[in-house]
């Protein structure tokens, strides 16, 4: 009988922490929700370099018109601002929280120009990683691959999405993004209004055709023979042009 008073005593200990602890952890979560914010952390994830909007571009955005330091925040207001910040051409991804010391928290990841388009009348613009179509901005310029010819009209008309039809476009330049050599050799691309392409490298006096986008894993190691085996051997300013679009071949003029 000791035993199970005892036993029931013990139980009434740890049934009376449980409560006591889901009644503070209550209280702190109160606490943090009706905390003001005393002030805001903004970090920019994915810069790579280029930085195409600033601290204060992010805290203007997520202020809107009022005065957040200081005030009260509620839930719905947090995605709000969230919302405000995804309106911006250049921020792929955003997350506003309160931490404990009622700190607001902007994490924003930066879109990641992969080429820019050239248009000779009128304004140029970049291709996303994500293949949206992205304005310039005068703050930063990308140094990434050119992109040329009737083509480049053709994909900013689009509006801010690259078409269906432009996507074998849009993974070659993805594939040239991700590889260092060919992100470091080829400087331009010119895209005719058929597809096909050429391309210019950084080094060398030799234009490359291409073909159209597709095929490219076979083209690219083709031209990997050609960078690595055929100039070291024969030169680098000996060949004018270079045509890998036929399967197997590599001709060299």
């Amino acid at each position: 009988m000791i035993k199970t008073n005892k036993s029931l005593i013990h139980t009434g200990k740890i049934v009376l922490a449980c409560l006591v602890l889901v009644v503070l952890i209550g209280f702190v979560e109160k606490k943090h929700h009706t905390k003001s914010s005393l002030d805001m952390d903004i970090s920019i994830l994915n810069q790579n370099g280029n930085l195409f909007i600033s601290r204060e571009d992010i805290q203007e955005l997520a202020s809107g018109t009022q005065e957040i330091i200081g005030q009260n925040i509620s839930e719905g207001e947090l995605h709000e601002m969230e919302q405000r910040l995804l309106s911006h051409q250049y921020i792929e991804q955003a997350q506003v929280f309160k931490n404990l010391k009622g700190k607001l928290v902007v994490q924003v990841t930066q879109s990641t120009p992969i080429a820019r388009l050239l248009r000779p009348q009128k304004p140029d613009a970049y291709i996303s990683k994500e293949g949206n179509i992205l304005a310039t901005s005068e703050k930063f310029s990308a140094r990434v691959p050119l992109v040329s010819g009737s083509y480049a009209d053709q994909l900013i008309e689009e509006g801010r999405q690259v078409p269906n039809e432009a996507h074998q476009i849009l993974t070659l330049l993805q594939f040239i993004d991700e590889d260092d050599f060919w992100k470091a050799q080829i400087a331009q691309l010119d895209i005719d209004e058929t597809g096909k392409i050429v391309l210019y490298p950084q080094v060398g006096k030799q234009y490359i055709e291409f073909g159209n986008a597709d095929d490219m894993s076979s083209k690219f190691q083709r031209l990997e023979v050609f960078y690595k085996k055929i100039l070291p051997k024969e030169g680098w300013n000996k060949y004018t042009r270079v045509n890998v679009q036929y399967r197997d071949q590599i001709i060299c003029e």
